[in-house]
Formats: C-alpha cells, structure tokens, sequence
C-alpha cells in the first residue's frame, strides 16, 4: 500500500474529476485543474477550490472526486470525499478523505509534452455535437477555421491558445499535424473544453485545457508515440549523443 504523506506535498499539482449524471441518466466527467494547500498526518487532503474564467468552483459537501497527483515521483491517483470546506486566509478551501488506496497511474496518456504545435478549431454547433456524442461522426463538410497553438500534449488531451472564444464544456473540432517516423500526419479530434482562461500577459488570447473524446484508426497511440519520440530525440540532443 502506498502512503499518501510520502508522496503527495502541499503545491502538487491535483487534476480533480468528479462524475456526475446527466438528466437522461448517462455518466458525464467534470474536470478541474487544482493544487493542493496541505495535508494532514491522518492523510486528509486539502486542496484550493479551483478557478475558472475568475470563479470559483465551489466543491458540495459530500461529492467525491477522483484525485490526480503530479507528484515527484509520478502521477497517483485515488477517490475522495469532500468532508469539509472552509476559508484559510481568503483561500478557499475543500477538505477531502481518500476513500480508496492511492494507486500509481502507469497509463501512458498522462505523459504531456510540451511543444509549440499549430491547428485550427472550430466549436461545434448544438445539433452537430448532439449527433457527434451519439455517432462519433464529424460533419466532413465543416472545416476548422480558428487558429490556435497547441503547447503540450498527452495521450489524453491537450493545452492550447487561441484568440478564438470557445464555451467551457462545449466540444471543438481541432485539427492539427504531426511529424512521426512514418511521415506527416493529420488529425481531426474532438476535445471537450475543460478549462478556458484568458491569459494575463496576452489579454487578447485565452488557453484551453481539452480532453479528447473518441479517436479511431489508433490515433491516441499514434499521439503517445509521437511525444515519447520527440522526448528521446531531445535527451539526444541534450547529451550530446
């Protein structure tokens, strides 16, 4: 059994992903990008009620969350239950019990790469993500047109920024090329937008956290491989090898 004291500090990085049912009974995953404040001798977990677009989120009494941990040593996961909330300084503050084992997380579409990749987006229309959430079928007809840079990637999603405004939640087509062993390729992935900011230094651009909804013909392993790729290229270079 992993020890959560021996791994997890206060400033790690938390993913936080609470699943919630929608009202025609299907399972819907709402995500949120967090640090966290502390941690108790007893293993309970503090964390900083997370922010998007100025607001804060607030955690309800009781919601359980699977807890994602950027540690030192990896990336660990477990399930918590938010037993209290309070305000530390006029900090915000959800309190959390693990109510499962903390577990390391060994798949490989957390590894994220950092990278400065363009593409273009465009946000889907109300009747065109209906029928993509239930056919996974783009209309080929719609062409991307916003431009975007992609700055890291995983198998599981990407952190892009855009001028373009795109609705939290919403999903958008993204399309974007990869350089792989086996040549040039292009995707189109859908991602549903789970974090939008407006950038402070650059007020006229907004970054985007994205999480890729259904990818076919192996595209995701095609994606790790290109970042595990570009990674040893760059240890390569950076021995002098």
């Amino acid at each position: 059994m992993i020890d959560i004291l021996d791994v997890v500090r206060p400033g790690d990085r938390v993913d936080l992903e609470m699943i919630s049912v929608d009202g025609e009974g299907r399972e819907e995953k709402k995500y949120h990008i967090t640090k966290v404040y502390d941690i108790s001798d007893d293993a309970i977990v503090e964390v900083v009620m997370p922010q998007e677009q100025g607001r804060t989120i607030i955690m309800s009494q009781s919601a359980q969350y699977e807890m994602f941990f950027y540690a030192g040593r990896g990336l660990y996961s477990c399930i918590g239950e938010v037993i209290d909330r309070r305000n530390d300084d006029n900090v915000p503050v959800a309190v959390l019990e693990p109510v499962t084992e903390l577990s390391k997380k060994q798949r490989r579409e957390y590894f994220r790469y950092s990278c400065a990749i363009g593409m273009m987006g465009r946000q889907l229309p109300d009747w065109e993500e209906k029928s993509y959430l239930e056919q996974s079928k783009l209309d080929i007809m719609a062409e991307p047109g916003d431009r975007g840079v992609i700055v890291d990637i995983s198998g599981g999603g990407m952190r892009f920024v855009s001028q373009a405004e795109y609705e939290l939640g919403r999903l958008v087509h993204t399309r974007f090329v990869l350089d792989l062993k086996e040549g040039r390729r292009t995707y189109d992935a859908v991602i549903r937008v789970i974090t939008a900011e407006k950038m402070q230094n650059q007020p006229q651009n907004r970054e985007y956290r994205g999480q890729f909804l259904y990818m076919e013909n192996g595209a995701r392993e095609e994606i790790i491989r290109f970042i595990f790729e570009e990674e040893r290229k760059t240890r390569k270079r950076q021995s002098g090898v």
